[in-house]
């Protein structure tokens, strides 16, 4: 069978190969825990429970505006001007089958072939791949742990020379996954001053933007200038722990938009009916202040103290080295110390996917290998899993690290 060359270009995600394992020895009965998820462990909130409920049972289940209903964009339009100081009208608003379909639309929107699109790494690997898959070059910028794995306007300027085709896009994610990296208005604001210079847009993935635990969030659409030349991507999935109903959305300048919504009209249409109804009553609950908050608040109060206890933990580990996320629910910990030594059992791991699979086997720990985001020295942490299922999962790795039991 003959296959496009997109489609044999294009590659399975690499966060999902050492899950796909862990489901197996799950299913078999095996005592293992995952420290791969990449979505929260918490049920999704009562007011969307209901507003899906309600959707079903008042026959809500029809096509909607490609866009999303007036009733969500609006919300949505609300919640940006409320929560992150953006004032966009709700026809700058395009509702969309998930943030990762938001971001491959407006890379759709905004890249020609071969145009270069700059993306900071480690990063969610989907990035890199989609740019491929829209014919886009990716341009890589290596991030470092000793910076804490942050973007600089120096960085950013050294990555435009030199290349065939002046960028025209900048993919940014904070907080970032897999480092956590949150930034403060200061440093966003020096990265700006970049962009505005050399006439960069900017796709700003804020979809983990209410996990941010030691300081203000700042959405990069807000910093002057930037407004005009700003796609901001966010869902439902992390805040309101919806990741199933497939929920996300950007907004930007109108005309970007209005291309958004012609693509999106001929690959998913609407996003689902039942999901925009159970979105529209979480955010209406959530913007209403008083009890609606209460899930979300008590999820970002769990989180900050999972990350408190698995940075305590992984601090324990002699060889490992990290940086404290500063948001989301993942730890990038450097443990190629570890590479090229024997472990248990005479196992030797040269690479991260080593490392994981010796981990899975070893420890009954699933984690994901950091070469699917860029830097082979790492594997990513969730600690979106129970306080007890993280505690005994970081003592079963220092075990089959360093062979000392906790």
């Amino acid at each position: 069978m003959r296959l496009s060359r997109i489609a044999e270009a294009a590659k399975l995600s690499g966060t999902l190969a050492i899950d796909e394992q862990f489901q197996v020895r799950r299913a078999e009965g095996e005592d293992v825990i995952s420290l791969g998820a990449g979505q929260p462990d918490f049920p999704s909130p009562p007011a969307a429970q209901q507003g899906g409920i309600e959707a079903i049972e008042s026959g809500r289940t029809r096509y909607t505006p490609v866009a999303g209903t007036p009733e969500l964009r609006a919300l949505i339009a609300r919640k940006l001007k409320e929560e992150n100081g953006l004032a966009v009208t709700a026809n700058q608003v395009v509702v969309t089958a998930g943030a990762k379909q938001a971001i491959y639309h407006a890379l759709l929107a905004l890249v020609d072939p071969g145009d270069a699109v700059v993306v900071p790494m480690p990063a969610w690997p989907s990035y890199v791949e989609m740019v491929r898959l829209v014919g886009g070059t990716p341009v890589t910028i290596p991030l470092e742990a000793a910076n804490g794995y942050k973007l600089t306007s120096e960085l950013l300027m050294k990555s435009l020379v030199g290349t065939p085709k002046r960028p025209g896009v900048l993919l940014f994610n904070q907080p970032a996954n897999p480092t956590g990296t949150v930034y403060t208005r200061e440093e966003l604001a020096r990265i700006a001053e970049v962009v505005h210079g050399e006439g960069l847009f900017v796709i700003s993935d804020e979809i983990y933007e209410h996990l941010s635990f030691d300081g203000p969030f700042t959405s990069f659409a807000t910093l002057p200038g930037m407004r005009t030349c700003t796609v901001t991507v966010n869902g439902f999935s992390k805040a309101f722990a919806m990741t199933g109903w497939r929920l996300g959305y950007c907004a930007g300048p109108a005309p970007v938009m209005k291309a958004i919504g012609a693509i999106q009209s001929h690959t998913s249409g609407n996003a689902s009916s039942v999901s925009q109804f159970a979105g529209q009553r979480a955010l209406e609950a959530q913007l209403g202040g008083g009890e609606g908050r209460e899930p979300l608040a008590r999820m970002q109060q769990a989180f900050r103290l999972r990350r408190d206890l698995v940075c305590r933990l992984l601090a324990d580990i002699q060889g490992v080295t990290f940086v404290k996320p500063g948001g989301a629910f993942y730890v990038f910990a450097d443990v190629s110390s570890y590479y090229g030594k024997a472990l248990g059992h005479g196992r030797v791991a040269q690479d991260s996917m080593e490392m994981a699979s010796y981990l899975l086997d070893e420890a009954g720990v699933a984690v994901v290998p950091g070469g699917a985001f860029g830097d082979d020295r790492c594997i990513r942490l969730s600690f979106a899993a129970a306080a007890e299922d993280v505690t005994v999962a970081l003592k079963r790795i220092r075990r089959a690290l360093t062979g000392v039991a906790p």
